[in-house]
Parts: structure tokens; C-alpha cells; sequence
């Protein structure tokens, strides 16, 4: 029997996107389905000044001027079908070197983890001959209208309160399909907590807290972390874990390696990891902001968070869900964080509920599930 070819498409403009694609990638190389797939970064097709360009421009943008972002992205929800320019500037930098390249890996289906690849040329992709249907993996909680486009033959959404935010957009019921955002295999299954924390070479037993500052270094984590470590240091007669991950910002790593903690905390500091699923289940509690993938994997491991900083627009919307479900609390800012965390501290079961909580969210088996019914589809469309 010939595989079926599922060509699953990201975008690098957030690390979000990225490990989406990488967990639908690896569901089809662990199925026992007849299918195969390659994932590709389409900024890849396009010229490297514009993929330096608009990934870059959104890491900053969301760094230095987040409220900026927001309005952006509040407008570009009450004004969607603005696409022209889109089309003109791909078009500028040679976006058909894309369209060739669809065209010579003959998909039998394009799965795309952002909107990019599909929506500012769905009419050139079927003008160039590309009949492979697409599949849209929304990657947080909310579906923003930027995904809508008619060229989509399903959607994959978190939650059943995306699929009715979907549909009230226009999109037939039938087309939406509530998954959950794909996470890597690692976040279907849980270590015992005494076990991770083993095997980072934790002191056991004690309450383990797990601050992440994000793939590219953003976020104030030096702040976030000198809160935490004074809430935890007025709490005297108790010994914590504090897990500090600090991704490619090698300065806040080099900062807090020579930080001195109060006595009572035991500090490891990390930079890029590739085990955060193990710091995940050595953990009570995760601060952090609220990233679509994230939220998705701290909910899959049952963590509750303490959310930070969120990026307005969709990472203040996917704490409002998380906090609408009792799974995490929302901190304001960085004194309010000191008294969300001696909440979690003194009243245990406030983290309690909202570990129970988290089960509402977890969809850990989303990427498995996808791939089956994107392969189903194809299989009724014969």
C-alpha cells in the first residue's frame, strides 16, 4: 500500500509554531498508519532577508513594544481580509520559490501550524495546480481570525470554547474538529515526581517551583526570579526546589549563577533545554506567561500555573481560559506574583484544586489523534 505524504508546514516566528509541526512529525513517524511526512519551516522557500525580517520583527515587537502587538492583533481580528498587501510583499520576495517547492513534494495534504502558509496565496496554491487539501493546527487556546480562510478543509482547535468561537466567524461546525494543540510524545506520560526530581538531582519532598523564560530568552526573568526567591525566603521553615530556565538568554543564565539564595532554597539554573518535560514533572507549580504550547504542555502534565507577563493578544487569551478553569492563577505583575505564590505556599489546597483543574485542558494525545483524522479524511475523499 502506498504512504500517504502529509508535508506539515510551520513558521518561525515564535518557537510555538515550531514544536507544534515537530509533534505532528513525530505522531506520524510513531503510527502504525500507512503515511509518511517531512516538516518544513515555509520561510525556508522564501528569501533570507524576509525570514530575518518577520521573525525577527515579531521578536521584537513583542519584547520592546507588546502593547503595540496587541493592537495589531485586535485589529487584524476586526479587520481579516486585508490580504492584498500580504500577497504583494510574498510576491516581492519571490514567494513562488514556495509554490515550486509544493509543487515538486507532491503532498497528499499540507498541515499548517500557523496561517502563513496558506493565507496570503490560498488562491495561487490552487492556481499552480496544488490540490492537496490543508489542514489548519491552531497552536493557542483562542482561534484567531487570521486562520479563516476557504482553501482550509478542517480546523483543529484546543477547547470546545475555540470550535464555538470558530464557528461564530463562519466556519461550518463540520469543518472544526476539537483535538487539542499537538505536543510532543514526552508530555503524554507523567514521571512520579520523587523519580524527575532524582533524576535532576533534586532534594525530594520539597515544594518544587519551575520558572521558564521562553525558547528566545523573553521575559524578565532575573525579576521574576528575585520575587520568587524573596517569597520563598520569608517562608523560613520550609525548603523549596527552585528550577530556573533561562532558554538562549545566556546573560540572565550567566546573572543567576552568581545570584546568592536565601539558605532555604536549593537553585539550578538552566539555559536551552531539550528535558523540559522532566522539569515539568519534578514540579508543583509552573510561572511562566502563556503561550499556546506552553499552556498546552504544562496542562498535559497536570502543572498548574502562575501566569506572568502574558503577550497581549493571544497569550493574555489563553490565560484567561487557564484562570476561567481554575488551572493557574494570574498575576498582574511582579508584586502581585509574590502574593499569588504565598497563596500556592500557605494554602495548599488552592494548588490542589487547581491541579485537579488542569485535567479539563489536558489534551495530551492531540498530535496522535490529528494525524489519525487528517489520514481518515484523505481516506473517505478516495
Amino acid at each position: 500500500m502506498k504512504k500517504r505524504f502529509l508535508l506539515i508546514l510551520s513558521t518561525s516566528g515564535g518557537a510555538g509554531h515550531i514544536r507544534a509541526a515537530e509533534a505532528l512529525h513525530q505522531a506520524v513517524q510513531t503510527s502504525d498508519l500507512p503515511i509518511k511526512s517531512d516538516h518544513h519551516d515555509c520561510l525556508d522557500f522564501t528569501s533570507g532577508v524576509f525570514k530575518r525580517i518577520y521573525s525577527g520583527s515579531y521578536l521584537a515587537l513583542v519584547n520592546r513594544i507588546p502593547g503595540l502587538w496587541g493592537y495589531f492583533y485586535d485589529q487584524a481580528e476586526r479587520k481579516p481580509y486585508g490580504k492584498k498587501g500580504l500577497v504583494r510583499l510574498f510576491d516581492h520576495f519571490n514567494y513562488g520559490g514556495y509554490l515550486e517547492a509544493l509543487r515538486s513534494m507532491k503532498p497528499d495534504a499540507l498541515i499548517c501550524t500557523h496561517f502563513l502558509p496558506y493565507i496570503s496565496i490560498s488562491e495561487r496554491i490552487r492556481r499552480a495546480g496544488i490540490r492537496a487539501p490543508v489542514f489548519a493546527v491552531t497552536t493557542d487556546f483562542y482561534a484567531h481570525q487570521l486562520w479563516i480562510d476557504p482553501i482550509v478543509s478542517r480546523y483543529y482547535v484546543h477547547h470546545d470554547e475555540s470550535a464555538w468561537q470558530l464557528h461564530a466567524k463562519g466556519v461550518s461546525r463540520e469543518r472544526i474538529s476539537v483535538k487539542g494543540i499537538p505536543v510532543l510524545r514526552e508530555f503524554t506520560r507523567k514521571l512520579p515526581q520523587g523519580t524527575a526530581q532524582q533524576l535532576l538531582e533534586l532534594h525530594e519532598k520539597r515544594f518544587t517551583l519551575l520558572v521558564l523564560s521562553g525558547g528566545f530568552g523573553v521575559g524578565r526573568v532575573e525579576q521574576l526570579v528575585e520575587v520568587v526567591a524573596e517569597t520563598m525566603g520569608h517562608h523560613r521553615s520550609k525548603r523549596f526546589n527552585l528550577l530556573v530556565v533561562c532558554g538562549k538568554n545566556q546573560k540572565a543564565k550567566t546573572n543567576l549563577e552568581k545570584r546568592r539564595f536565601p539558605a532555604n532554597i536549593h537553585v539550578r539554573v538552566f539555559g536551552f533545554v531539550t528535558n523540559i518535560h522532566d522539569l515539568m514533572d519534578a514540579s508543583d507549580i509552573l510561572v511562566s506567561k502563556s503561550g499556546g504550547l506552553t499552556s498546552a504542555e504544562s496542562m498535559a502534565k497536570r502543572l498548574p500555573m502562575i501566569i506572568v507577563d502574558s503577550i497581549p493578544g493571544q497569550e493574555t487569551r489563553n490565560a484567561e481560559m487557564i484562570v476561567e478553569h481554575g488551572a493557574g492563577l494570574l498575576a498582574l505583575d511582579l508584586p502581585n506574583l509574590g502574593y499569588k505564590l504565598r497563596r500556592v505556599i500557605e494554602e495548599p489546597a488552592t494548588l490542589r484544586r487547581a491541579r485537579q483543574a488542569t485535567r479539563q485542558l489536558a489534551m495530551p494525545h492531540a498530535a496522535r489523534e490529528i494525524i489519525t483524522d487528517i489520514y481518515s479524511f484523505l481516506e473517505h475523499r478516495r
